[in-house]
C-alpha cells in the first residue's frame, strides 16, 4: 500500500512539474508587472500611468517606446469587445478622424488609419493580430503602404484584475521619420497617450456606447486626467 501512494505521489508531481515547465512565463506574470507600488495606486484611484523612453537612431532623428497602464471597472472580455470592433476606434479615440477596414480574418485584420496631428494629417495602414486566449492585440506597419510615419509596432493587453476588472497595458514603438527635439516629442506623447488609455476605459465602461462628442476636446485629448511619465 506504501508503495503504491508513494508511486501515486510521484505520478502527481511529475504531472505538476510538467504544467510548470509548460506554462509560459507571461501567464504568471502580475497585471501590474512593471509598476511601483506608487503607480499601482494611481490606476486603482482611476488615474492612467505612462512611462516613455526616447533615443536617437540616425541622422538626429528619434524613435520613443511608450508603455501605458490604466484600469477598467469592466472584466476583460467587454474591453476584448471593444477593441474586435476596431472599425469604430475613430468614435472615441483622440486625434483619429477615420478608420479603413481593407481585410479581415477571425485572428487579423489591416486597417488603413487618419491621424491628425499638429504636424498636419499622418496616415498609415497597420497588420492587426488577435490572440484572444492571451488577451493581446499585437500591431505592426505595413509598410508596403503609403504610410507617413517610418515604423510602428505595439501591443493592446486586458488582463484580468481584481473584482472582476481589468488591467489595461498599451506598448508601442514609434519612429516619426522627424528631426523632432526631445522635449516637444516626449510632451506630445505624455499629453496624447492618457486620452488614448481613457478613452478605451470610457467606451468599455459604457458597454461601446461613449463617444469623443461627448467630451469637450480638451477632455478627449487627456488633459483631465493625470499621467505619470517617466524615462
Amino acid at each position: 500500500m506504501g508503495s503504491r501512494m508513494t508511486a501515486v505521489r510521484t505520478v502527481v508531481l511529475s504531472a505538476a512539474l510538467l504544467l510548470v515547465a509548460l506554462t509560459p512565463v507571461h501567464a504568471r506574470e502580475p497585471a501590474t508587472a512593471g509598476l511601483t507600488p506608487d503607480e499601482v495606486d494611481k490606476i486603482n484611484r482611476g488615474e492612467v500611468v505612462v512611462k516613455t523612453r526616447v533615443y536617437s537612431i540616425a541622422d538626429g532623428k528619434r524613435a520613443v517606446t511608450i508603455k501605458g497602464y490604466c484600469v477598467i471597472n469592466k472584466p476583460p472580455d467587454a474591453a476584448w469587445a471593444v477593441m474586435l470592433d476596431y472599425e469604430k476606434f475613430h468614435e472615441f479615440m483622440p486625434r483619429l478622424s477615420k478608420v479603413k477596414v481593407l481585410e479581415k480574418t477571425k485572428d487579423t485584420m489591416k486597417v488603413t488609419e487618419t491621424v491628425s496631428m499638429p504636424v498636419g494629417t499622418l496616415t498609415h495602414t497597420l497588420d492587426l493580430k488577435f490572440y484572444p486566449t492571451q488577451g493581446r492585440v499585437a500591431w505592426t506597419l505595413d509598410k508596403s503602404r503609403k504610410h507617413d510615419i517610418a515604423d510602428t509596432s505595439g501591443t493592446w493587453e486586458f488582463l484580468p484584475y481584481r473584482r472582476g476588472g481589468t488591467v489595461v497595458r498599451y506598448t508601442s514603438t514609434v519612429d516619426s521619420g522627424m528631426i523632432v527635439p526631445k522635449f516637444l516629442e516626449e510632451q506630445l506623447i505624455s499629453y496624447d497617450l492618457p486620452g488614448v488609455l481613457s478613452s478605451i476605459k470610457r467606451r468599455t465602461e459604457s458597454d461601446g456606447t461613449w463617444t469623443k462628442e461627448q467630451s469637450g476636446a480638451a477632455e478627449v485629448s487627456g488633459a483631465p486626467d493625470k499621467a505619470l511619465s517617466a524615462p
